[in-house]
């Protein structure tokens, strides 16, 4: 007779709490970089319908917008620094996202974007 292979209860049991952890980190990463997506989307548009001549405050102004309609909330419009480089316009902003996983346990995401990249 053949030994019958495969998992046994407790081995199906591990696999599957691992597969769990796996999609519950994926859930708390997912919004991370749909938002840091969402921020360089922002600064293109804004570069893109913004007149270069324009103070910084319109650019601020601006982002705010896009910021609102797609509900970017990391990232204020006071801490992005707009300035320009041989004529273009190059907006950038630092900042940090924390994700809490579970108890004390938790993520630290930092994000540097330009508008230029």
């Amino acid at each position: 007779m053949k030994r019958q292979g495969g998992l046994s209860l407790i081995s199906t049991l591990i696999v599957g709490a691992f597969l769990m952890a796996l999609l519950v980190l994926g859930f708390r990463l997912v919004p991370v970089y749909v938002e840091y997506f969402g921020v360089k989307k922002a600064f293109a548009g804004v570069v893109a319908s913004t007149d270069a001549s324009a103070p910084a405050s319109a650019f601020r102004s601006a982002f705010s917008k896009y910021a609102y309609t797609n509900d970017i909330r990391s990232v204020d419009a006071q801490t992005i620094s707009v300035s320009k480089d041989n004529g273009r316009v190059v907006l950038q902003v630092a900042y940090r996202r924390e994700v809490s996983l579970f108890a004390n346990v938790g993520l630290y995401f930092d994000f540097d974007i330009r508008s230029d990249n």
